[in-house]
């Protein structure tokens, strides 16, 4: 199975649930290594300034956000990089959690937003119609679903836990 190609400047990136919570912060945090997630989100307000690597938002919180690339044949997921990410990009990334699950849906009506507000910035972002995200959202899922079937062997690169 290969990846679609991405074609979105903003895209649904759902982490197969064989691997949720072993995400870099997890790790940092579980082994009480915060110190290290501040380093690099220091990093990345030196690197990238005080805005969203996406869409350009300024003047917001803005939210560390781990990229991630797979290897489907071998079941390797490499961390590449870690962008900062406004809420609202951050959230698209992770669609799943925010949108299908009780939880989820809790915080985002306690944030004031809806599952419409979301689809409403992917399609700005990326300049495309509502049933352009319908068709990326499916096949993200149709992804993940796959992804899912298998546990992973996970390379952390340069943000290796040991170095």
């Amino acid at each position: 199975m290969k990846m679609e190609e991405q074609k979105f400047k903003l895209a649904i990136e759902l982490v197969p649930s064989t691997v949720w919570f072993s995400s870099i912060y997890q790790i940092y945090k579980r082994d009480n290594q915060l110190n290290k997630w501040r380093k690099i989100k220091k990093e990345l307000f030196e690197k990238e300034g005080r805005k969203c690597w996406i869409c350009g938002e300024e003047n917001t919180r803005l939210e560390a956000h781990e990229f991630w690339e797979y290897d489907d044949k071998n079941h390797i997921q490499k961390l590449v990089v870690i962008h900062h990410l406004c809420g609202m990009c951050h959230k698209i990334k992770h669609i799943g959690f925010w949108c299908y699950t009780k939880d989820g849906k809790r915080q985002l009506a306690k944030a004031g937003l809806s599952r419409k507000d979301l689809i409403d910035h992917f399609c700005k972002v990326n300049n495309c119609s509502r049933e352009d995200f319908e068709k990326h959202e499916e096949e993200a899922f149709r992804i993940w679903r796959e992804r899912s079937k298998y546990e992973w062997k996970q390379g952390f690169g340069e943000y290796d836990p040991s170095r």
